[in-house]
């Protein structure tokens, strides 16, 4: 059973399992020792401000079987760290998820990198999902992942069941962390990129994180644009002799924080689960835009043409959501985004060209660049704003105050960080 980490789909309750540090009947056996609790995507989140960040529509999650109601997955932006950079992570307590009854537990924290090719019996479908199943069968193979345990500060719950942790990633690539209760025995152990379970642990935390090798440099080519214009992109990256997969998502600035989604997740998610029980619903009615792909287009081990089931929740759901909407027609009435995106494969530099339509507003549009090497899954980024006018735009300027368009307000100055509590909004 796949944990799709841009998705954060939980897992519904199946069966109870032995002994688990959770209220029994709240997890699901994925194999004889490793177990999940169902609310695991809710209480672990990255906390690290980072080198781009893009603030994300609000996200829910319904699981009817599980009775949830709308839980908010508290993660209002998406956000890109730099290779390197410590990475910190809390896990707390959150709205449908409390986390005291895991007081005084172990704790281990795994850390895989899922960019890099994986072997067949690896985690599965690179930069997108992992499969937690493959992931802790024993001697299970893949491509980087490390244990963080009592020499790297991850020892046990506190008092409240509340746990901080930090990771410095060494190589590009987006990550998944898996945090784990160790119920008896030793628990995880990994050795030479093989992970093996020693005793009986549950799942009780996921996270995702994009790390890039360094920034892409980006610049407009052209200085003055009207809606309508195409916006085309000069983009540099420090590969070498090596062919890449560009994307470029181009967004009125403002608008996406002002959407939600919600995940719905019906009847029961047992061995039969399919993803036609996964539904996403949307604020907004549709995407205003351009969807410019070369058929069959990666990024990373993703083929891009798969995520249009995927929420906003993550890079990948963003530009998925863009490039499975956009629409040069449609009803103009109800709430819309003004949203194009390109992604071609090219050299390590492009001209990355992402049309626009008369019809969107005047104001500031935000671009983010993501390169991924199509050899190693190295990682370049950058992100920056342009302005559409009927006067014509002046580039490499902030964005106006107004920069929501006539009559609109910019977004707030607390936008929404890594920190950024979704509840104080209900």
């Amino acid at each position: 059973m796949a944990v799709a980490l841009v998705l954060v789909a939980p897992l519904a309750v199946t069966a109870p399992a032995g002994a688990t540090p959770v209220a029994e009947g709240q997890t699901t056996s994925l194999s004889d020792n490793v177990d999940i609790w169902n609310r695991s995507p809710l209480p672990l989140r990255t906390t690290t401000n980072g080198s781009t960040t893009v603030v994300a529509p609000r996200t829910f999650i319904n699981v009817e079987s599980a009775a949830t109601g709308d839980l908010p997955v508290n993660k209002r932006t998406v956000t890109v760290y730099d290779r390197n950079q410590t990475v910190n992570m809390s896990f707390e307590s959150r709205v449908g998820a409390g986390t005291t009854a895991l007081a005084g537990d172990e704790a281990q924290l795994l850390a895989v990198n899922l960019t890099a090719s994986p072997s067949a019996e690896g985690v599965g479908n690179g930069s997108v999902q992992m499969n937690l199943e493959r992931l802790f069968r024993n001697n299970s193979n893949v491509t980087s992942a490390e244990l963080l345990d009592d020499a790297e500060g991850v020892g046990t719950f506190d008092e409240d069941g509340e746990l901080d942790a930090s990771y410095t990633p060494e190589s590009s690539g987006a990550y998944a962390f898996v945090l784990v209760s160790v119920d008896d025995g030793p628990g995880v152990s990994v050795e030479d990129d093989s992970v093996s379970v020693d005793g009986n642990v549950t799942v009780v935390g996921v996270e995702q994180a994009l790390v890039r090798e360094n920034a892409s440099t980006v610049e407009p080519t052209e200085n003055r644009l009207n809606p309508g214009d195409n916006v085309t992109l000069d983009v540099e990256t420090d590969l070498e002799n090596e062919s890449a997969t560009h994307a470029v998502m181009l967004v009125r600035k403002g608008e996406l924080q002002r959407q939600s989604s919600t995940v719905r997740v019906t009847g029961e998610l047992d061995e039969n689960f399919s993803s036609e029980q996964v539904s996403v619903e949307t604020s907004w009615d549709r995407v205003s835009g351009v969807a410019t792909i070369e058929n069959g287009t990666m990024i990373g081990n993703t083929n891009v043409t798969d995520l249009q089931t995927i929420p906003a929740t993550g890079f990948a759901g963003l530009f998925g959501m863009v490039l499975s909407g956009a629409t040069t027609t449609g009803n103009a009435s109800g709430e819309v985004i003004h949203a194009s995106a390109t992604v071609a494969s090219d050299g390590p530099n492009a001209n990355v060209t992402v049309e626009t339509l008369d019809s969107w507003p005047n104001g500031a549009y935000e671009y983010v660049h993501v390169a991924v090497s199509n050899e190693t899954g190295t990682v370049y980024t950058d992100s920056g704003t342009v302005a559409l006018s009927q006067a014509g735009g002046q580039n490499g300027q902030g964005p106006p105050d107004n920069a929501g368009g006539p009559g609109e307000t910019g977004p707030p100055d607390n936008a929404g960080g890594p920190n950024d509590d979704e509840t104080d909004e209900e």
